[in-house]
């Protein structure tokens, strides 16, 4: 994988991508968070369009992982991995219609706001929200940061410089979160966009057009490149057959649903629309740029299994990752191609990154150590807000690079599902609840956090992700019970069983005559 880039195109690359950062540098300077800190966690008259807000957000779901991995899973199981682009759309789809105008009428600053304007907060509430909410950005920061540290020391040519990669680029991504604010980084989001989409879309019509036009020979070249036949296009390439294919592949659509409606980022760029209409308007922007990617990304993947399907067969698993650069040397041997979507991965990585850094130090110092109240006690609120958030993405960011650094071999569809099931199970269900059931509490919010993070970590811990196969974290050791490796059929529901149990069990709902009582009730914060 060391020869993807001759020299020169190795160089335009880290060229347009070294510019790419100081200018991002530079707008988060100019138009990110104000002397007072308050602009880091909400910029009032300075919010972005919502257009613009639209384009971050669709930003925020597109991440390195999603052009490399999802690319690859296309690539080698075919019908599975364009399963996990129709869950991701229909997760758009069901926080377009169902939260993103009501979270931002009820909510300010973070989407805790939400449940104690609702009724099913309070500081144990907040400070459990932001834990998960941690606990779902920090392996989805890992993994991206990994991704990229690979690609980026094959593009140099140095496998070894991996771990010097990292945690440059950890800390070059750190910096524009920490400077930019949330409108700082939306223009960094708007300027990725406006870069990857035209990129992957000029590789998908070039594929189309290696094939004359015709999807039906794109997809019989498909289905003989990556020497599975007909199966190709049946589902069971990657979720496996019988009874567990059919869990995972439930659990995969489904799962990824859930997870998309509940991103932190994505929540976190509904929150700082102008309006609860403006953040309606920008998730039509959302769902738009998506539907457009995820159809190029769709094409490139079934171009790269037909055209490059051998290579990625002897190469193994692990060249999933890089599976859009060698579809490019293979449509392009002069190398441009090669070099613009080489670009594309790590500007996708830097954008993901900032923003998940950011959603994540806000959680952190927002809900976890702003719970507390001992800040507000030393500066005022919206100004302690912001410095803690600060502080907290410095240190998020931090610590993630150090992770990525020993997770740097791990397998990496391991940490992917477990923030997947993470936020599926126990965000999207707390969200769901305290917008359309009144009778939710507090204590089913708790309920539903810890028990379902809980199960989804066990669920994992039990399956072959972990142990007893030869991809496994722990290959030498066998302790799984089931072979379900995509969990979601069965996390998803235990979480909404869990609010509902909490909620139905509370003494204060049944005292106040099974609703909530007005002293769990208050307006929703001004902004």
């Amino acid at each position: 994988m060391t020869t993807l880039l001759d020299p020169s195109s190795r160089s335009l690359v880290l060229a347009v991508f070294s510019v790419f950062v100081v200018i991002c540098l530079m707008l988060c300077v100019v138009t990110g968070a104000d002397e007072d800190d308050r602009a880091l966690v909400r910029s009032d008259s300075r919010r972005l369009r919502s257009w613009q807000q639209g384009v971050a957000m669709g930003g925020d779901t597109t991440t390195v992982a999603t052009v490399t991995v999802l690319v690859g899973m296309v690539a080698t199981s075919g019908f599975d991995g364009l399963g996990v682009m129709l869950g991701s759309l229909i997760g758009v789809m069901l926080l377009l219609v169902l939260i993103v105008e009501p979270l931002r009428g009820h909510a300010s600053l973070t989407a805790a706001d939400m449940l104690d304007a609702r009724g099913s907060g309070g500081p144990a509430v907040r400070v459990s929200w932001g834990v998960v909410t941690l606990l779902v950005c920090f392996p989805l920061l890992v993994v991206q940061l990994v991704v990229v540290g690979n690609v980026a020391a094959a593009l140099i040519g140095q496998p070894g410089v991996r771990t010097g990669c990292i945690v440059v680029i950890g800390c070059v991504m750190t910096a524009l979160a920490v400077s930019g604010g949330i409108r700082g980084t939306g223009v960094v989001m708007i300027a990725k966009s406006v870069i990857t989409l035209p990129v992957l879309v000029v590789a998908a019509v070039l594929v189309l057009h290696r094939f004359g036009g015709d999807p039906g020979r794109l997809l019989d070249a498909a289905a003989h490149g990556s020497r599975t036949g007909g199966a190709y296009l049946r589902p069971g390439g990657y979720t496996g057959e019988g009874w567990v294919g059919a869990v995972n592949r439930i659990g995969q659509t489904f799962g990824m649903s859930m997870a998309t409606l509940a991103m932190p980022a994505v929540l976190m760029r509904a929150i700082s629309a102008k309006s609860p209409r403006g953040a309606r308007s920008g998730g039509r922007w959302m769902l738009g740029e998506l539907t457009l990617l995820y159809g190029a990304l769709a094409v490139v993947g079934v171009g790269a299994a037909a055209l490059v399907g051998e290579a990625l067969h002897e190469a193994g698993p692990a060249a999933q990752v890089f599976t859009p650069l060698l579809l490019g040397r293979a449509l392009d041997s002069g190398g441009v191609l090669v070099a613009a979507l080489a670009c594309v991965l790590f500007l996708t990585a830097l954008a993901a990154v900032v923003d998940v850094t950011l959603a994540a130090g806000i959680a952190l110092g927002r809900d976890v150590l702003g719970a507390s109240g001992r800040l507000s006690g030393r500066r005022p609120a919206g100004t302690a807000d912001g410095a803690a958030s600060r502080w907290s993405a410095a240190l998020t960011g931090a610590l993630s690079a150090v992770v990525a650094v020993v997770a740097a071999d791990w397998n990496l569809v391991v940490v992917s599902t477990l923030w997947l099931a993470v936020c599926g199970a126990a965000l999207a269900p707390v969200l769901l609840y305290a917008l359309y059931w009144p009778g939710f509490t507090a204590r089913g919010a708790l309920w539903c956090l810890w028990g379902a993070t809980a199960l989804s970590i066990v669920a994992l811990a039990l399956s072959p992700y972990v142990s007893g196969a030869p991809g496994s974290i722990l290959p030498e050791y066998d302790f799984r019970i089931w072979d379900v490796t995509i969990p979601g059929l069965v996390t998803v529901p235990a979480g909404f069983l869990l609010g509902w149990l909490g909620s139905v069990t509370d003494p204060r709902r049944a005292a106040a005559g099974g609703v909530p009582g007005p002293e769990h009730r208050r307006e929703p914060d001004t902004v």
